[in-house]
């Protein structure tokens, strides 16, 4: 049989047939394959802004400075609010929208009528933005201005190149324009109120200010208006030290949560609204005004504040070595005692310095026996995980280590005198401390019998007992030193 000669269709891959049904574009699965990188798309879908090369020299100035008019000023605020405006023109060469800025120094305040066509400006509240513009003009009652601004400019740097705006988020220290308006340091703010008052009232006051921390921060949310057309929203909780809310973010602004830190991000809150839906709410309108961690001590107060609140607090704190001289306070020639009163008044009147002094207290409360059934006569904290046993060491689950243990401080409960009462497990007791108190060491205390602990526990309750404590800021609780019957 003759050779069979391979055919010159051979020598070609077989050519795969294209679907004419192809997927949509937004399927994730779909393969452009246009010769376009993905940042030159972005690129066309969300332009930015030209290079600006100004021709005039423009004058920086502050807000509060300002003279209606003509002249080429630069300016440089924070974002304390802004909204959009849509207009109708089909015209190629129209604006598509204008973004009501309103920008704040710490002389004043000024809304920017910002005209865009394609460029998407990503505003956020607390931005530092920079504004180059032509002309300034006053504010007057019209729809198009805010309450507080006493000036409003108009540009639209796609189009006019005598203007720009700029957001310097690359350049932002944190430090500028920060202050609010007419603050005096000493002083404590005009119109400012707890958030308590704002909710029993006081939202009718004019420019009325809240103080408030960020909690937690609620998922985006996307509903449609009684129009039919897309909306978002943001829920923030908020609170300070007298009361909790709900802050309502809407649409482009609740951008501006992504940058914010519970228990961290305080916000100065001026003219908001109210509203009472069974729990309290905030929301902004267009007269409002939020500032993003302002420069003032009730600033930091409350960030102080919203920190111990959310501070885990140890189990079985450690007995702070070299902090008190036990040897000197046993034997000075003046042996101070206190009560409970008087401690809390000496605290708070120098919290940074450190007392000792005797302390004659009746011990109403003790739960050696509750703990013992329960396993829990010790106990201490390794790699953040709290450790009990009734034994002097334990194993940590998370580095496989023998770790000691120390007393429960629960082991005694609420201790009174005449003024006041301390809490179960808020002190901090030494060593010493305690086999005085209990007429026995940690390692005797854990081994003994459940009767035993119990005909302890029964001898001890309503017994008065005079303690040696010490009392230190960098502690921040009460030291048990000695004990004394």
């Amino acid at each position: 049989m003759a050779p069979q000669f391979p055919s010159i269709q051979s020598f070609f891959e077989k050519e795969i047939p294209v679907k004419k049904n192809r997927a949509h574009a937004s399927d994730p699965q779909y393969d452009i394959n246009d010769g376009f990188s993905e940042d030159e798309v972005q690129a066309a879908l969300h332009p930015t802004l030209h290079r600006w090369n100004p021709r005039n020299e423009y004058e920086e100035s502050d807000i509060s400075s300002l003279v209606p008019g003509p002249g080429c000023r630069a300016l440089q605020g924070r974002v304390v609010n802004f909204y959009q405006q849509q207009t109708l023109s089909k015209k190629p060469q129209a604006a598509k929208g204008c973004l009501k800025v309103v920008i704040k120094d710490d002389t004043g305040t000024l809304m920017v009528r910002l005209w865009y066509a394609k460029v998407d400006y990503k505003l956020r509240l607390g931005q530092l933005v920079s504004v180059w513009t032509p002309h300034i003009s006053s504010s007057d009652s019209g729809s198009l201005t805010l309450h507080g601004t006493g000036f409003v400019t108009s540009i639209f740097p796609e189009r006019d190149n005598s203007c720009y705006f700029m957001v310097q988020d690359n350049s932002d220290t944190g430090t500028l324009c920060k202050t609010p308006l007419g603050y005096v340091d000493g002083k404590q703010p005009a119109s400012l109120m707890t958030l308590k008052s704002f909710v029993e009232g006081g939202h009718e006051v004019d420019n009325g200010k809240i103080l408030v921390c960020v909690k937690s921060i609620g998922g985006h949310k996307k509903l449609t208006d009684k129009n039919g057309n897309p909306i978002e929203k943001v829920d923030i909780n908020v609170f300070d030290d007298t009361f909790q809310a709900t802050l309502t973010l809407w649409n482009h602004v609740t951008d501006s949560a992504a940058s914010w830190r519970p228990s961290h991000t305080i916000l100065l809150i001026t003219s908001a609204a109210f509203r009472d839906g069974g729990r309290p709410g905030i929301s902004m309108t267009s007269t409002t005004q939020v500032e993003v961690d302002p420069y003032t001590p009730d600033v930091a107060w409350l960030r102080a504040f919203a920190q111990r609140m959310t501070k885990k607090e140890h189990v079985n704190p450690p007995f702070p070595e070299d902090v008190f001289d036990v040897e000197t306070a046993m034997i000075a020639q003046n042996r101070i005692l206190f009560n409970i009163a008087d401690i809390d008044e000496f605290a708070r009147a120098s919290p940074s310095e450190t007392h000792t002094g005797y302390l004659h207290v009746l011990i109403t409360e003790l739960s050696i026996t509750r703990l013992h059934q329960r396993n829990m006569l010790c106990c201490t904290e390794c790699c953040g995980v709290p450790l009990y046993a009734n034994a002097p060491t334990a194993t940590c689950k998370q580095c496989d280590t023998d770790t000691p243990l120390r007393l429960n401080p629960r082991l005694i409960g609420t201790l009174l005198d005449e003024t006041g009462s301390l809490a179960a497990g808020k002190l901090i007791w030494a060593e010493p401390a305690w086999e005085q108190l209990l007429g026995r060491t940690a390692a005797q205390l854990v081994g003994a019998e459940a009767y035993a602990l119990r005909y302890l526990e029964q001898r001890m309750l309503f017994l008065r007992v005079t303690l040696l404590f010490g009392w230190s800021a960098e502690v921040g609780r009460l030291v048990v030193l000695r004990v004394s019957m």
